[in-house]
């Protein structure tokens, strides 16, 4: 009877699965499509840093056959931050005798990493070194509306000290650097995306344009939460709010957007999404050309039913576009950039 039941459950879980690829529907980027221009020397130059050198300590807490697991961690090392908390991560390193390609895992809001490990493991076991970085929370959310500019810009930092840190391992390939993220992670993988020029390729889930409005519309509770308290203190209505916020943030996905390299980037799109509103999920690729996008029939939460689905289909992404010759990663840059004299 456990045989059976097991058999049960396999097949109810292959038809549950072939039932809910079947209502996803799939959109190719644009022949016409061309590469964009790059950001303005004069903005992507406020980005620019010098990295102190990398002081890593890591704990072996699982072995599998193809990979190992450790818990991870590096020095902050950006100097004139007012944040000098160490880096920590979770690192899937392969068996691999070459150089393995890299993919950055970014939590969603609640920094949980449990829906990024199925990604990780599925990566580890293709080939691909892994590391899930933790969303550390430094301040309230209340805090980081009311000044959200230095906290988007310091987290865009932090996660290209992790691709610091890549460089620095013989056994990890720094030219073959891959970035997922959902919800609050997609956000983070595009903003890396778009900020990095050593990104090679992108897959961004649940993510929409602009902030500003996202935060006011959503209903994620942390969210809400954090808006009302800011109208509360702020003296202001949705409206006022929106405004206040689109002055504040200059660095927004949805300006940074037409300035990413679609060709390199997968979105997956939610069309019943109230977190993170279906429709500036739309308003976010138009604005980046149409890249390649996934769009599942559910909410933002129920995403999560296609998880097993999601990692098969930006995994075949990622083997794709890391084998094709490419001008650009994700982000367009201006030659020069950052190097001094």
């Amino acid at each position: 009877m456990p045989g059976l039941t097991l058999t049960l459950r396999l097949v109810a879980g292959i038809v549950l699965g072939i039932q809910l690829t079947g209502c996803a529907s799939v959109e190719t980027l644009p022949e016409n499509f061309e590469a964009p221009s790059p950001l303005p020397r004069s903005y992507l130059e406020q980005f620019c840093y010098e990295p102190g050198a990398i002081e890593n300590e890591l704990v072996l807490i699982k072995e599998k056959r193809r990979y190992r697991v450790f818990e991870g961690s590096i020095n902050a090392g950006l100097n004139g931050s007012d944040d000098d908390s160490r880096i920590t991560f979770e690192f899937y390193e392969t068996s691999d005798d070459s150089p393995s390609p890299v993919v950055l895992l970014m939590p969603i809001l609640n920094g949980q990493k449990h829906l990024m490990r199925p990604f990780a493991t599925k990566f580890a076991r293709n080939g691909y070194a892994a590391v899930i970085i933790d969303t550390v929370q430094r301040r309230t959310l209340l805090d980081d509306l009311g000044d959200p500019e230095p906290a988007i810009r310091l987290s865009i930092q932090r996660h290209r000290r992790v691709i610091d840190w890549v460089e620095t391992r013989p056994d990890l390939d720094a030219s073959r650097i891959a970035v997922f993220g959902a919800s609050l992670g997609g956000f983070n993988a595009l903003y890396l995306a778009a900020m990095d020029s050593r990104v090679s390729v992108a897959s961004t889930a649940l993510v929409g344009g602009s902030l500003p409005y996202v935060l006011v519309s959503s209903d994620e509770r942390r969210i809400v939460e954090a808006t009302e308290a800011v109208k509360a203190r702020l003296s202001m209505d949705d409206e006022q709010l929106l405004d206040f916020l689109s002055e504040k943030i200059e660095t927004d996905v949805l300006a940074l957007a037409p300035h990413v390299n679609a060709d390199r980037v997968l979105m997956v799109l939610t069309k019943y999404d109230s977190t993170v509103p279906y429709d500036s999920q739309l308003r976010l690729r138009d604005a980046m050309g149409k890249p390649e996008a996934i769009t599942l029939p559910t909410s933002h939460n129920m995403a999560a039913a296609y998880l097993f689905y999601l990692r098969s289909k930006v995994l075949k992404f990622f083997d794709r576009k890391l084998s094709e010759e490419s001008d650009h990663g994700t982000a367009v840059m201006p030659v020069g950039l950052c190097v001094e004299g």
